[in-house]
């Protein structure tokens, strides 16, 4: 790799790292997770979004 990656993309990387070893032993214990690939910005949006439309 030419650039080095900023510390966001590092911590995205470890996440989605992460998600995937955790979706993997989930697979071996016979459970089926979906894949979160939201970043945290996109989650938090997704959330209050939601909790607007639930506290109408």
């Amino acid at each position: 790799m030419g650039k080095k990656l900023t510390d966001k993309q590092k911590s995205r990387l470890w996440q989605q790292q992460r998600s995937r070893s955790f979706q993997a032993s989930n697979r071996l214990e016979g459970i089926e997770v979906p894949l979160i690939t939201l970043t945290r910005d996109e989650a938090l949006a997704r959330i209050s979004e939601l909790r607007g439309h639930y506290e109408r």
